[in-house]
């Protein structure tokens, strides 16, 4: 193996390397309080819901990397899941919210981006 190679698989080590740190430590908001915690766990809750072929797998790790306070102004209602049951309570926030959530391949190779905006919204029919 030539230098220019070597060189090359240590470049790529250490991106790789930098990728991992970027999306396990840097990317994730962590937790959060009030109001602003709830969205994070709506925003988290929902997002799997697509069921791929790669989460059925369990390939695909989520993560939540922005969560928002848009307007102090009017609510945003959220579904929330109830701890070890299958239920789920929806809960109103005081302001709008906004937020992204990321899919990794492999727990580290972002897939994409989910965003949200707003809560959901009842169908009235």
């Amino acid at each position: 193996m030539d230098k220019r190679s070597k060189t090359m698989i240590i470049v790529t080590i250490f991106l790789l390397f930098l990728l991992i740190i970027k999306s396990t430590v840097i990317d994730p908001v962590g937790e959060l309080v009030g109001d602003s915690e709830k969205y994070r766990l709506y925003t988290l809750q929902t997002s799997p819901l697509n069921g791929g072929l790669l989460e059925k797998a369990g390939l695909l790790t989520y993560r939540v990397v922005k969560v928002k306070q848009d307007s102090i102004e009017g609510n945003t209602e959220v579904l929330l899941k109830i701890e070890n049951s299958d239920e789920w309570t929806s809960d109103i926030l005081e302001g709008q919210y906004s937020g992204k959530v990321r899919a990794y391949l492999f727990y580290f190779i972002p897939v994409k981006d989910i965003n949200f905006r707003g809560g959901f919204v009842k169908d009235e029919k």
